[in-house]
């Protein structure tokens, strides 16, 4: 199969864009496919990865052309790794719909919403899966730290402020003193003008689940846990801490296992239960709670994803066969369902 990978783009996750594409791409090449990479500048433009020339869209009908120069850049579907904002929020989603092309992952309105924390918590809270208490601050809304300080203090220290429309802990900050909520809201919304703040858990196991879907069925991987380097799971835990550990499986009993990929499988369905994702849980003596869910997981060699599917008996190259069967039989794609 002729696939385009998309990296890079505009969001500060960018560069974990990058290091996931090289595997991406060196999977895919294994697995037998053609691949071409593509990078998107963070002035939004579009060049090949193997020698840097200028990529132009042509749209005259759909689906739209691609091209370099003169020369058609021909595939057959799109594999985007762009992780955080015009990536994973489903404004690339957006893109390729109303270009006609066929492309891996979660569609518009799933990937919007999980890119939402605020959103996808209020979803599941509505869907009577348990979260962790929290306020949110969105300045075009016109609320602020001052107006929902005594909510905010009512949800008790030490908290999380974390941009709500981010990834990859970026921007996150642990406040345990009231004290700290004004700089730790200003480092958010350096990154995002919607701000959530959010209960810290007590001695949380951080849980994470694998999941793909066609529409129909939903498929879970076992639980892993994340075992931090530091206090907790931050950017530099994730990347650059070769303290931070992985138990695959989690040390969960067979009953809660269950549970927890029941939740996970639940949480997909509420985003369209397409293309597939990471379900991560925080989890206590005390109980289990959604925590987020990336639309674009990290596809690095230490990322959680494909390791939990591999642990699971689903290799690299199953793994990435189900993504891209389930992307070209999709039922619709835009303008392309008018010609049924």
């Amino acid at each position: 199969m002729r696939v385009l990978t998309v990296e890079g783009g505009r969001s500060a996750e960018r560069e974990i864009s990058l290091v996931s594409a090289e595997w991406v791409a060196e999977e895919l090449s294994l697995a037998g496919h053609r691949v071409t990479r593509v990078v998107i500048d963070r002035d939004g433009s579009w060049k090949l990865k193997e020698n840097g020339e200028q990529l132009h869209i042509f749209a005259s009908g759909v689906p739209w052309k691609l091209a370099c120069g003169d020369t058609a850049v021909d595939f057959d579907v799109v594999f985007p790794v762009l992780h955080g904002s015009y990536g994973e929020d489903g404004t690339f989603q957006g893109l390729c719909e109303t270009a006609g092309w066929k492309y891996a992952g979660v569609p518009v309105m799933g990937s919007a919403a999980a890119m939402d924390k605020h959103i996808m918590k209020s979803l599941a809270k509505e869907a009577s899966i348990p979260v962790v208490p929290w306020v949110h601050i969105d300045e075009n809304e016109g609320s602020s730290l001052e107006s929902l300080r005594a909510e905010i203090e009512d949800l008790g220290f030490p908290l999380f402020v974390k941009p709500s429309r981010l990834g990859s802990s970026v921007g996150i900050t642990r406040v345990k003193t009231p004290d700290e909520l004004k700089d730790a809201l200003k480092k958010a919304k350096g990154f995002d003008s919607r701000v959530l703040i959010e209960k810290a858990v007590t001695a949380p196991r951080e849980i994470e689940v694998s999941v793909m879907g066609n529409g129909l069925q939903v498929l879970s991987s076992i639980p892993g846990e994340i075992i931090p380097g530091r206090e907790w799971y931050d950017y530099q835990a994730k990347y650059n801490c070769s303290r931070s550990e992985d138990a695959i499986p989690a040390d969960l009993s067979a009953s809660h296992t269950r549970n927890i990929r029941l939740m996970a499988e639940k949480i997909f369905r509420l985003a369209g239960g397409r293309g597939f994702a990471r379900v991560d849980f925080l989890v206590n003596e005390s109980g289990t709670w959604f925590n987020e869910m990336n639309t674009i997981p990290g596809f690095t060699e230490i990322s959680m994803f494909p390791k939990l599917w591999k642990a699971s008996g689903t290799d690299s190259f199953r793994m990435l066969d189900y993504i891209l069967d389930e992307a070209v039989n999709r039922a619709s794609y835009g303008l392309l369902s008018e010609e049924k």
